[in-house]
């Protein structure tokens, strides 16, 4: 007897997660309408059939839970305000996307900002204990990266605490945490800049956002084009600058006959309209986390991180270890990489002859 299709089998056969497949399938807001019509018509074709009961039960209990209980996470925020993550979209909804999760737990996450004139960290842990508190989701550190250490640290009295952290922004102690894939993402995107006909492909990116992503973008770039001449493209070097420095691009820009960009900033807009540029006009342009929801990131394509999954994912990994007992630092941490989908809205057109993309002219 062959066996029942599951949804990790939707999700193999798509190449997408377990949860894009069970948020599909309950039509979350948080999936396009066209990733869900993915899901329905590959699971209608595998057979797959929904155990309708357990999921009235599953329902009912978070409901219970979240009526009854009410017991509270940590939530840990840095930065030079308690609402400075406000002004990352990713991160406006990875605290959406906890909140989301730890409701439907029965729980409630109680914010901490870290950088609070008199807080230490032995103050923290005194009051999270005091508290009752035993899971800590740390957010995305909003702190300056030094970049001879590439990490920020933080030490509490972790023994006390089943902790996840959401992304590489803290790297010492290693907790489990939760990650876009990042690497995947760049992978995912030069293929499809090279399948769309674009072959001076160019990275350009801020220290910090560099930084903050552990490098793993500019690691994926530097693999891809190390073996430039086999894939039919031209090896560029990848532009790391500390600032927007608008003459460093130009220069660049201008030196490599760019055709095609590949960054990852909200204000891509703003950077080349100086320039007399437009992403997408003179040369294609992909963003590796856009904000569907902005004005300033209409019209490009690009790769939508599903940032709301990592809240999501940060709380079940707390709640499952709390359930486990596991406290403290892990001898064998886990990551946990959340994939993104590409998307492409208008800024990378199909290369032809008659659109000559890669001669910049700057007068």
């Amino acid at each position: 007897m062959s066996k029942k299709p599951s949804m990790q089998t939707i999700a193999e056969s798509l190449g997408v997660s377990k949860m894009t497949v069970s948020l599909a399938l309950r039509n979350h807001p948080s999936i396009p309408d066209s990733t869900k019509q993915l899901v329905l018509d590959r699971s209608n074709q595998l057979g797959y059939q929904r155990n309708e009961e357990l999921s009235r039960y599953m329902a009912a209990l978070r409901r219970n839970r979240a009526e009854e209980n009410h017991l509270p996470l940590a939530y840990l925020t840095t930065g030079d305000s308690p609402d400075t993550w406000k002004k990352s979209h990713t991160q406006v909804l990875y605290r959406k996307g906890a909140h989301e999760q730890a409701k439907a737990y029965g729980y409630y996450l109680d914010e901490f900002w870290l950088d609070e004139p008199g807080m230490t960290t032995q103050r923290l842990s005194k009051i999270l204990w005091n508290r009752g508190i035993q899971g800590v989701i740390v957010h995305p550190f909003n702190r300056k990266i030094d970049p001879q250490f590439a990490a920020c640290t933080l030490n509490l009295d972790w023994d006390r605490f089943t902790t996840v952290v959401m992304s590489d922004t803290l790297l010492r102690p290693a907790h489990n945490r939760v990650v876009h894939d990042h690497y995947e993402s760049m992978l995912t995107t030069l293929d499809k800049l090279v399948e769309l006909g674009y072959r001076r492909i160019g990275y350009y990116m801020g220290e910090q956002n560099d930084l903050v992503t552990h490098r793993r973008w500019q690691a994926a770039y530097l693999m891809y084009t190390s073996n430039a001449a086999e894939r039919g493209i031209f090896k560029i070097p990848p532009l790391i600058t500390k600032d927007h420095a608008p003459d460093q691009l130009k220069k660049w820009l201008s030196k490599y006959h760019i055709d095609a960009m590949v960054s990852a900033a909200i204000e891509i807009k703003q950077i080349l309209n100086p320039l007399g540029l437009t992403p997408g006009k003179e040369f294609a342009y992909a963003d590796l986390d856009l904000d569907l929801k902005s004005a300033k990131h209409d019209g490009l394509s690009g790769i939508n991180q599903n940032s709301l999954h990592f809240g999501h994912a940060a709380v079940d990994l707390v709640m499952n270890g709390m359930m486990k007992n596991e406290h403290g630092i892990p001898h064998n941490p886990r990551t946990m990489q959340i994939e993104g989908l590409w998307e492409d809205r208008g800024s990378t057109p199909p290369k032809t002859k008659s659109s000559e993309r890669s001669r910049l002219n700057f007068t």
